[in-house]
């Protein structure tokens, strides 16, 4: 599986995910690392559709289940995503890496539960429950 983290997120969280998972068979990617220029996010959705590869999205952006438009091209695209809480914008980015990293492994466990597409909300805690959201 290959994680990508949006313009929502910083490429720190991308490189400390990528370093963590790899033993696992599994790589963090920054959206700055796809071959897309400044893409929207309905572009890198269908980017992200058409390679063929199993994508679990990781975004601060509540905005992309709001969006009427943005929403539809996630279903279509039949991706997974985890929404980083509020409370993420507001933390340290240490704090941030080591909640997901703490996380992962039931993140990891309860993302196999579902089928694609879907999206969980993450809290900054780390013994928090994930949400699932609906779009």
């Amino acid at each position: 599986m290959k994680v990508l983290f949006d313009n929502c997120t910083s490429p720190v969280m991308a490189s400390t995910l990528d370093g963590f998972v790899q033993a696992s068979g599994h790589a963090g990617v920054h959206i700055r690392d796809l071959p897309l220029h400044n893409p929207t996010d309905i572009e890198w959705m269908t980017y992200l559709s058409k390679s063929n590869e199993d994508w679990l999205v990781i975004t601060g952006d509540q905005r992309i289940r709001k969006n009427k438009a943005e929403a539809q091209a996630f279903r279509s695209a039949n991706l997974k995503a985890v929404i980083l809480a509020s409370a993420y914008q507001k933390t340290p980015m240490h704090r941030c890496c080591a909640v997901i990293v703490h996380q992962w492994p039931n993140l990891y466990d309860t993302i196999k539960r579902f089928e694609a597409p879907f999206m969980l909300e993450m809290s900054i805690n780390f013994s928090g429950k994930f949400k699932q959201l609906y779009f």
